[in-house]
């Protein structure tokens, strides 16, 4: 290949042959053009005729220029010209290194990643030299191989949803032999020796790297804080920027249901930024996952554990008579320690019972009825926790049925008759403190404090295994809390009160997590990742896993269990995918062992660091840059337009194209020129469809839809094919034929173009004040402003309520209401009584209408002006109607939308129509003449 400044030629030998075009230039000039032939219809009428036209007896230099210049087009094409060529291999020798990451945060880019390898490899083949190609989501160590062997292992090449194996590599560089390396590399140093890797890599020979635009971003597991569910969004540096976490919850018909949309913005430098998701309980309780709604890899999701299900507790508590007894009663030291972990019911014990609670609270409560009793048993077994609390109504209980053959069984062990007072003036002792915690028990990772003491308590009867029940004791020794398994559920007690009567405890935050390990052994709900220890010896099978665009799938039928150790501290990786697992052997490990597992590739607290700087001589690259670009086949198509050009010219110099023309001669003329349209259809540059900022001309030549400009490259995209699939919905189905989108800055822009306008309103990406005056006055014009926070809640769920406050009061818009079935909205072109788009269940809101309660309004009291025949200036929802407009540039649906046959898309067509139709042609629809129309057609 040969090289001249940003033009390269794969046959450089073919141009050899532009020296014979001196000689073809000489033959041209020899052959005189064809005589032109008249007929006559005798020979007498020749004599003294003289011909006043004389015919040159060369070829027309211009004619001879045009055939010099097609031949030098063919040899040139022939040459195979690239513009832009790429030097990736240099001049270097000897098989050629190309490392990828296969890892989660190449996903986002992955076409572009695979698109680049690609041109490395071909530009090897052309070079004739082979690869050694190394995809870091696989163990094997490369041998060298040619460039179409590797090219057959890059096709079928996916992302894997683990962090690349750039361990095996440091291993076995020193075993590779030097050579150059082309590293497709992600953006992130994933290993501590990533500086030590790069210096190796340099040191065996010359090194080119090959990154992203921006590094992919990763996603903690949800966690609970303040009643509130918090996520970090994790990067590796870079400047200002808002990414947007969608969480998915269970559906009450099975599969999962988007909850909630949430922004996490991170500020210039910033590495984490903190995702806040202000939700019920109920619902945080439900939620199965969290993923990036941008960019999303495996890396951008996190699965949700056991951690953010609270438990349906039932808590059964004396109920204080006063107000000030209330905050020190037993019930109130309860509800606090338990609100973080339980949604509380509370009642007697039949009540809460009703309710059909997991885990059951009792504080300080004496015996059962002996049905109760009975119920409760039965409640256990089949899996309920109860937690009970001593005090002197326990005490009593215990002496009553003191000597009687039969124990209570809702107990976790025998106590003795009467209670130890560790404190006090008739006390031989002083109060205890705490000792260690069973290392088996739940409390295992909990630390003792120092501050709680415990001045009175119930004791345990001595048994040969008391030992074996006891979670937790005091510095002597003496159990503090007991527990036993019965059945599939467990008896917990806690030797003191609830309150702070006997101990500090209720007083500490111990009580709180003592309570929250407690509540974790309730079914399907696992309190913390198990520790390596525990998982040791253990079998784990695969019940749900993420592929690498952070989506959930089911697991390969077949798959092996996985050993315990390998998912220690619930961390992905090679061969265990992030996913939910399910424990597959028969051990049941000590108290609280889990038997469910969420596995993420982050936890709380992690970080992405960058990958380091190159060591000097090292070219940096950026995906997406120039590409190579092939120029002989648009040359050898210039090449034949020149030749059919000199065709036309031929035929009309010899005189062929005339009236008098033979058919034949008329045919081919006729076929050149229809050969020369042909190519030159084929060779226009392709239509695009208008800029985003509009012109101002096209836009009042025709109707046009317009979308408002948020910034986003990506939002913006989605917008302009949304108008367009509407506008494409619109002329196939109605007499309206909009003309191209454009985009509009509400800043700059006239607005009064364009009867309605698409704001897609997300978080942080509202126009600036001058911008919002402009919208309001494009309302008070008679404009319509369809206002869509895509979030798939109802109103604007999408922003915080300071900018929506902000942003109503600068456009200063009407009362509204939502839509209901009689506004002329679900009757403009349609009948309509629902507007889907992308989401569907949300309210549609519009201007509220007038009161008609015969009240005067005070004049000086500002109301909205308007010009718009009774149009709402503002259409407000939620449903990301954009979404399911949208299409791409072959007019197929650009994003899926709903189910299989459900009509969703269809019916937000539908609502799309309409609103058009609204807007261009006001209130008509409510006039009374076409009521009977209407009813008509409604069946009614």
């Amino acid at each position: 290949m040969a090289s001249i400044g940003a033009l390269a030629f794969l046959n450089p030998w073919v141009l050899a042959g532009l020296i014979a075009l001196p000689i073809l230039w000489w033959l041209l000039r020899a052959i005189p053009p064809s005589p032109r032939v008249e007929a006559f219809a005798g020979v007498r009428l020749l004599l003294g005729l003289e011909d006043e036209e004389r015919q040159s007896d060369k070829t027309p230099w211009w004619l001879l220029l045009l055939r010099c210049i097609a031949v030098a087009a063919i040899l040139t094409g022939f040459a195979q010209p690239v513009l832009n060529p790429s030097d990736r291999l240099g001049e270097t020798d000897g098989p050629v290194l190309i490392v990828m990451d296969q890892g989660w945060a190449s996903a986002p880019d992955w076409a572009t990643r695979k698109a680049a390898a690609a041109g490395a490899l071909d530009e090897a083949e052309d070079a004739g030299r082979d690869v050694l190609f190394w995809p870091l989501g696989s163990g094997e160590v490369p041998v060298p191989v040619s460039a179409a062997a590797a090219r057959r292992v890059l096709d079928v090449l996916e992302p894997a949803p683990w962090a690349p194996d750039r361990a095996a590599l440091v291993e076995a560089l020193s075993d590779l032999p030097p050579g150059q390396t082309l590293w497709f590399h992600d953006g992130l140093a994933h290993i501590e020796e990533a500086d030590a890797l790069m210096d190796a890599l340099s040191a065996r020979g010359p090194l080119r790297l090959i990154g992203p635009v921006a590094p992919a971003v990763g996603l903690t597991p949800p966690r609970l804080e303040d009643g509130r569910m918090l996520a970090d969004v994790l990067r590796a540096g870079g400047g200002e920027e808002t990414r947007l976490v969608v969480a998915f919850g269970e559906a009450e018909e099975g599969g999962e249901r988007r909850i909630a949309v949430t922004p996490a913005t991170f500020a210039p430098g910033d590495d984490l930024a903190t995702a806040e998701f202000d939700l019920p309980a109920e619902l945080i309780g439900t939620i199965t996952r969290l993923i990036m709604a941008q960019d999303a890899s495996a890396g951008g999701a996190a699965l949700a554990d056991g951690s953010l299900k609270r438990v349906p507790t039932g808590l059964v508590a004396p109920v204080a008579e006063d107000a000030v007894a209330s905050l020190t009663s037993a019930s109130h030291y309860l509800r606090e320690a338990l609100e973080p972990w339980s949604v509380i019911r509370e009642g007697s014990v039949a009540e809460v019972m009703a309710t059909g609670p997991a885990a059951l609270v009792l504080a300080d409560h004496g015996a059962f009825g002996p049905e109760d009793e009975t119920a409760l048993v039965d409640w256990v077994t089949e899996g309920g926790v109860m937690v009970r609390f001593a005090g002197p109504r326990l005490a009593a209980a215990i002496s009553e049925r003191f000597g009687s053959e039969q124990a209570d069984p809702l107990l976790p062990v025998t106590l003795r008759r009467g209670g130890r007072v560790l404190g006090g003036a008739l006390a031989w002792s002083k109060p205890r403190t705490l000792g260690p915690f069973n290392p088996d028990g739940p409390f295992r990772r909990l630390t003792v404090p120092d501050e709680v003491d415990v001045r009175t308590q119930v004791l345990a009867e001595p048994s040969p295994d008391l030992a074996g029940r006891v979670w937790a004791s005091l510095d002597d020794g003496t159990p503090l809390v007991t527990a036993k398994k019965m059945g599939a559920g467990w008896v917990v007690l806690f030797h003191v009160t609830a309150d702070a009567e006997w101990s500090s405890l209720p007083l500490s935050g111990l009580l709180v997590e003592m309570l929250g390990q407690v509540m974790s052994l309730s079914p399907g709900r696992a309190a913390s990742v198990p520790e390596a220890e525990e998982l040791a010896g253990t079998l784990w099978r695969a019940d749900l896993l993420l592929g690498p665009d952070g989506a959930p799938r089911d697991p390969a039928p077949g798959v092996e269990p996985v050993a315990g150790e390998t998912l220690a501290g619930g961390r992905a990786g090679p061969g265990t995918g992030p996913g939910i697992y399910l424990r597959a052997d028969e051990g049941a490990g000590g108290a609280g062992a889990a038997t469910r597992m969420a596995v993420n590739l982050f936890a709380t607290g992690d970080t992405l660091a960058p990958l380091p700087d190159a060591p000097l001589g090292t070219v940096v690259e950026t995906l997406g840059g120039v590409e190579a670009q092939k120029l002989g086949h648009w040359l050898i198509t210039l090449a034949v337009l020149l030749m059919l050009i000199d065709l036309i010219a031929t035929l009309w110099l010899a005189g062929r194209l005339s009236p008098r023309t033979s058919g034949v001669a008329r045919g081919a003329a006729g076929g050149g020129v229809a050969m020369l349209a042909v190519a030159l259809a084929m060779t226009a540059p392709e239509a695009r469809a208008q800029s985003s900022d509009g012109d101002v001309v096209s836009a009042t030549a025709e109707t046009t839809l317009g979308y408002v400009l948020t910034g986003s490259s990506r939002v913006d995209a989605v917008s302009e094919q949304a108008m367009r699939g509407l506008g494409m919905t619109l002329a196939a189905r109605t007499s309206v034929e909009p003309g191209p989108p454009m985009g509009v800055d509400p800043a700059r822009d006239p607005l009064q173009l364009y009867p309605v306008l698409y704001w897609p309103l997300l978080s942080g990406l509202a126009p600036d004040q001058e911008g919002l005056e402009r919208l309001a006055e494009y309302l008070t014009g008679g404009g319509l402003l369809v206002i869509d926070t895509q979030n798939g809640a109802t109103g604007f769920g999408g922003t915080s309520a300071v900018e929506m406050r902000q942003i109503a009061r600068a456009l200063n818009l009407p009362a509204l209401a939502p839509v209901d079935g009689d506004h002329v909205l679900t009757r403009t072109f349609y009948l309509l009584d629902r507007f889907p788009g992308r989401w569907r269940g949300g309210n549609v809101w519009a201007e509220a209408p007038p009161p008609d309660d015969g009240i005067e309004r005070d004049p000086s009291i500002p109301q909205f002006d308007r010009i718009d025949d009774n149009v709402s200036p503002v259409i407000v929802g939620s449903a990301d109607w954009a979404s399911a407009w949208a299409v791409d540039e072959q007019g197929f649906f650009a994003f899926p939308v709903g189910r299989s046959g459900d009509r969703q898309r269809e019916m937000a067509l539908r609502f799309g129509v309409n609103l058009v139709l609204y807007a261009l042609t006001g209130n008509y629809k409510s006039d009374q003449v076409h009521a009977p129309a209407v009813l008509e057609r409604l069946g009614q």
